[in-house]
């Protein structure tokens, strides 16, 4: 079938599997085909290949338990065209007393870690799948964390060993299960004398480069890197199982502790998730402010990245003159919300209160200081014989290899990939805004460091615009059953006081559905897919985290490489431990 704008996924599927396709749902604009998991990897090889159609990107997979049902569990597989810019879920129901499905790691290769987290906080087992392990929890962990009949609270956990009891670290090592072939990287056949060269070490997961526990096991020959693996898990805070036990308003607060670098980004991204499932729709105003503080907090998370990135490489004034910047965009979060970083500014209808006086004042001042700013950072950096030997040419991956290991952000845009969520898929108006992606097609290190540099000027641009074009009226919305009132009016109305009693001790319901909403993070493609069951808080929130996605494709960038760049192409992802474990 011809490629063309009209294109139906529904119709082109269900022509070619006419029984496979049994039903077809409609998830708040985005069409979902539910298939017996029996066609899944042959509806999914089709979905890929068929050129009117390319979904050539696995954005996520997420399980979902429903005890009460038969099928018990669900999976959705969240796929995107980056060439023809259109989403559709995959849904396949999977029976409790046959908890498998077919792998699709053969069809994306993006698939390897959000099927080992099925498994791991579902129980979900993939056939076939190439390494499946518990990712999030040990090995030995008892139950499936996600499941609804798993307690909140968890299970007490004593963490201490016989040394006896301890596994060999790395079981896909053995002979015959790991790789041995070490010839891609040595060029031609291994001698055992070579063979015992080979240096297996850990890198973290208590490393200042790490940027958080993050733990690599990492196989050497001499100062090649001929494996790493990544761990992950050292960190997890159960904050998606945590949501279910909030109210929707409530949940706001813990999506601030993912990314914490990008808190408002992150209450952005949920918040646009519940307002879709309430057909709600923020004020104007509410919406110019929301832009203002996102790109704000996406300046000061790539001026944070530089600082790490660089001090990580040895270039330690840049840590400071960067911080100078982070601070002072600290500043105006304070004088917005009353909080540096944990903000919960952006709410459910808008923002929590009105811009306060002087707020744009300083914020242009800031602005109007930036380029100063910035040419600073390129005078150290951009042209040192250091940095440059540090960062180009290391940590290479081209435009294919990055859609097929979905990464997002300044990591796929500097693998030549012009795709920006406020450009393929606006929200809050970004349409309407005059900016540029920042794209590099070099695929490295010094890459990346270029497009954030770029998306710096970028995300100035709409501030200023932002600011200009400010309208007067509400911040928040007017409907008093979904927005707490604003202080004046609870001294006036008893309405308004029985409003806030009831959203704050109760929250408000949410009708059925599913929905996915997805905001472009400093990090890349930020997602929340949230299923409601009609009551007052989430029945399922899964966070598509680009820094969890970024770690998995970690191998592709550094095999091959020197030991001695590893640390650069970790900062290059620029990944959160707190967003990765969530």
């Amino acid at each position: 079938m011809p490629v063309t704008a009209q294109t139906d996924p529904v119709q082109v599927v269900r022509e070619r599997f006419p029984e496979g396709v049994r039903e077809v749902k409609d998830c708040w604009g985005v069409p979902a085909l539910v298939v017996d998991r029996a066609d899944l990897a042959s509806v999914a090889r089709f979905l890929r290949e068929e050129p009117s159609l390319r979904f050539d990107y696995l954005s996520d997979i997420v399980g979902l338990d429903f005890p009460r049902r038969n099928p018990r569990f669900e999976l959705t597989y969240n796929l995107y065209s980056i060439p023809h810019r259109h989403r559709l879920f995959l849904k396949v129901p999977v029976p409790e007393g046959d908890a498998a499905a077919p792998t699709v790691t053969g069809v994306w290769k993006s698939a390897g870690w959000p099927e080992r987290e099925v498994y791991d906080l579902f129980g979900v087992t993939f056939r076939d799948h190439p390494d499946l392990r518990r990712i999030l929890t040990p090995d030995w962990w008892k139950g499936h964390p996600l499941r609804k009949d798993y307690p909140l609270g968890g299970e007490e956990v004593a963490f201490t060993f016989n040394k006896d009891e301890i596994l060999e670290q790395e079981p896909l090592w053995k002979e015959g299960v790991g790789r041995t072939d070490y010839a891609s990287f040595l060029g031609g056949e291994i001698s055992e004398v070579e063979k015992g060269k080979m240096m297996v070490l850990n890198m973290g997961p208590q490393h200042p480069s790490t940027h958080g526990v993050l733990r690599l096991v990492v196989e050497l020959h001499g100062e090649i890197v001929t494996k790493v693996i990544p761990h992950i898990g050292y960190l997890h805070t159960g904050i998606e199982k945590t949501a279910e036990s909030l109210s929707w308003l409530q949940a706001i607060t813990v999506t601030d502790r993912m990314d914490y670098l990008n808190p408002p980004g992150n209450n952005l991204g949920y918040v646009l998730a519940v307002e879709k499932l309430l057909g709600l729709k923020a004020p104007p105003r509410a919406q110019a402010i929301r832009v203002i503080i996102a790109e704000l907090t996406r300046i000061a998370s790539h001026v944070a990245w530089l600082s790490f990135q660089a001090l990580d490489l040895g270039a330690i004034s840049v840590f400071f003159y960067c911080f100078r910047e982070r601070e002072k965009i600290l500043d105006l979060m304070e004088m917005a919300s009353g909080v540096r970083m944990m903000t919960s500014y952006i709410t459910i209808g808008g923002v929590r209160k009105d811009l306060p006086e002087g707020f744009l004042t300083k914020t242009k001042a800031l602005m109007d200081e930036l380029p100063d700013r910035l040419a600073e950072y390129e005078a150290l950096l951009t042209e040192n014989k250091i940095w440059l030997e540090r960062t180009r040419g290391i940590g290479i991956i081209g435009q294919v290899e990055a859609i097929a290991w979905a990464l997002s952000g300044p990591t796929l845009r500097g693998s030549g990939v012009a795709w920006d969520l406020r450009k393929a898929h606006p929200y809050c108006g970004y349409d309407t805004y005059d900016f540029d992606i920042a794209v590099e097609r070099e695929g490295d290190v010094y890459a990346r460091y270029l497009v954030r540099l770029e998306e710096i000027r970028q995300s100035r641009r709409i501030i200023y615009q932002a600011m200009e074009r400010l309208p007067d009226g509400p911040s928040i919305t007017e409907d008093r059953k979904l927005a707490l009132p604003p202080r004046g009016e609870l001294d006036k109305s008893m309405e308004a006081v029985i409003h806030q009693f009831l959203i704050a001790s109760g929250g408000f319901p949410v009708p059925n559905g599913e929905a996915y909403v997805c905001v472009e993070s400093p990090r890349g493609e930020l997602g929340f897919y949230l299923v409601s069951d009609g009551g007052n808080r989430p029945y399922r929130m899964k966070v598509r985290a680009p820094s969890y996605i970024h770690l998995q494709a970690l191998p592709a960038m550094a095999e091959g490489g020197m030991v001695a760049d590893l640390v650069a192409v970790v900062g290059s992802v620029d990944p959160v431990m707190g967003e990765v474990d969530r």
